[in-house]
């Protein structure tokens, strides 16, 4: 188990939030005590722990109540239930806002438009404690502006950019993060021309206006996350090496055909690439697929999952054919939980080099369920170990290669993480 400290989102963002201090109403208070017995029971029930590491579970119960009982607003709410949460010392437990979900399923932008209906061509990044352009797709409205990767977001459509980032706070959930990723996306593909003011590589400030196209991807929904548009990517790189990337491990009946049919196209390849940063995961056995079409012995797997009551062991069926040539992996820090559980376990297998940096560590399989208060909260189900013994979660995947991607890079038209893989690639043919 993870020693490190679960996350509550704390508001902290008023024209987000609302006012933090303002009186609740005797529902509200009701809603609030009903969704900490939900929590409770929950955690109590579905913990793939039965002795909860050894807490006094009805304890915690009867100190915490009063506690929420006496709470004067959400926030206070929220914090006790953290503090709550935090007693298991694992991630994948979180309290999530309403608030944050609104913020990203809201489907009335300012205009009163929805803003599922666009798309910029901008692919943003969070590097550090900053938003910046990570990809501009070619012909798309932002390359046409002049926009390039590198370039740092400081706001969109006037609203700074800065208080979105700073809403999981110094905390490491993914689930908080990633909504906040999308929250930034989903600005950026509003369904009207999109105003941004961005830092070039000069340090030089920079009003610009992006129409807008059609969108990219398909949206799925997915259990009760937020709506997302998952995309699929692929392409032969200068030095005939294979590209792939896509955004989440969602939608597998189109996504599965998507990656086959690249791959038929790379056979001739002296290598792949497969791209996960910044891929936070989704339907876990999606992994076993993906690596069947890289493996091709019986019988091996890319780990075990351990469950309550059972155990689920992520073995590999190899496709009737696979792909025999250099395997490259990129990860970074947003890549979690099924991006880690292939990536580890391709690692552990010794069928794939791993480049970037290392991965989240939040390889626990979770749901989310919505409370009565209007917040959701986030759970783990079970325990996860690579094909070679290794706990995931809070250690993450080390890279074979530690490559750091940065700014400057990225403003001189170079992904480091990219040409350090082609770069091996070529080493090996």
């Amino acid at each position: 188990m993870s020693s490190r400290r679960p996350t509550l989102i704390l508001l902290i963002a008023a024209a987000v939030c609302g006012p933090l201090f303002a009186e609740m109403t005797p529902k509200q208070k009701a809603d609030n005590l009903e969704s900490f017995e939900i929590v409770w029971r929950t955690v109590r029930d579905r913990h793939p722990d039965p002795n909860l590491n050894g807490l006094n579970w009805q304890a915690i119960h009867d100190a915490t109540k009063p506690a929420i009982e006496q709470a004067r607003s959400m926030s206070e709410v929220r914090r006790v239930l953290g503090d709550m949460i935090a007693k298991l010392a694992s991630s994948h437990y979180a309290i999530i806002p309403g608030e944050l979900y609104r913020e990203i399923d809201n489907s009335t932008a300012s205009s009163g438009k929805s803003v599922e209906e666009g798309r910029s061509g901008i692919v943003p990044l969070i590097i550090g404690n900053k938003a910046v352009v990570g990809s501009v797709e070619p012909d798309s409205p932002a390359s046409q502006a002049g926009l390039r990767p590198g370039m740092v977001l400081d706001a969109i459509d006037g609203a700074r950019v800065d208080p979105t980032l700073g809403l999981p706070g110094d905390l490491n959930d993914r689930e908080s993060r990633r909504i906040v990723e999308q929250s930034i996306s989903r600005k950026l593909d509003a369904n009207h021309a999109v105003t941004l003011d961005v830092i070039d590589e000069r340090g030089q400030a920079k009003h610009i206006e992006i129409e807008r196209t059609p969108p990219k991807g398909t949206l799925v929904h997915f259990g009760n996350l937020p709506g997302m548009r998952v995309y699929f990517e692929s392409r032969t790189l200068p030095d005939a090496a294979g590209y792939i990337r896509f955004n989440e491990f969602l939608d597998p009946g189109a996504m599965m055909p998507k990656f086959e049919a690249a791959l038929n196209g790379f056979a001739e390849a002296p290598g792949v690439i497969l791209d996960l940063r910044g891929n936070p995961g989704g339907i876990g056995i999606m992994a076993t697929g993906i690596a069947g079409f890289f493996i091709d012995r019986e019988g091996l797997k890319l780990g075990e999952m351990k469950m309550r009551d059972a155990t689920l062991k992520f073995v590999i069926f190899p496709r009737p054919e696979t792909y025999a040539g250099p395997l490259a992996v990129l990860i970074d820090e947003g890549s979690a939980s099924t991006s880690e559980i292939l990536a580890g376990g391709l690692q552990d297998l010794r069928r794939a080099r791993i480049f970037g940096v290392r991965s989240a560590g939040a390889a626990l399989p979770s749901d989310i369920v919505r409370l009565p208060d209007g917040d959701g909260f986030q759970f783990a189900q079970a325990l996860y170990t690579s094909a070679g013994g290794k706990v995931l979660e809070g250690q993450g995947v080390t890279p074979d290669v530690i490559v750091q991607q940065t700014s400057e890079a990225l403003l001189s038209g170079h992904d480091l993480v990219i040409e350090a893989a082609d770069e091996w690639i070529r080493s090996v043919r």
